[in-house]
């Protein structure tokens, strides 16, 4: 089972949220989505397909990103 299995910890929005430097889920995101700008503009202007460019996770954050707002308010 030698099998590297991705959890919680390794999910560098929970880390901002765990440690205290983020103290919602809108924020922890806006954080890490600003501190990665430049792979995303990178990213804009790469030769990837629509689809794989949807698909990647700075970009699929960026674009779910728009709707935590609304999702935080109904806690």
């Amino acid at each position: 089972m030698g099998e590297d299995i991705p959890t919680i910890l390794d999910d560098p929005v929970a880390q901002l949220l765990l440690t205290g430097q983020a103290s919602t889920p809108s924020e922890a995101e806006q954080r890490y989505l600003e501190s990665h700008l430049g792979e995303i503009f990178q990213l804009v202007q790469s030769p990837l397909s629509e689809e794989e460019f949807r698909r990647h996770p700075l970009i699929a954050l960026l674009f779910s990103h728009g709707s935590r707002g609304w999702e935080d308010s109904l806690r």
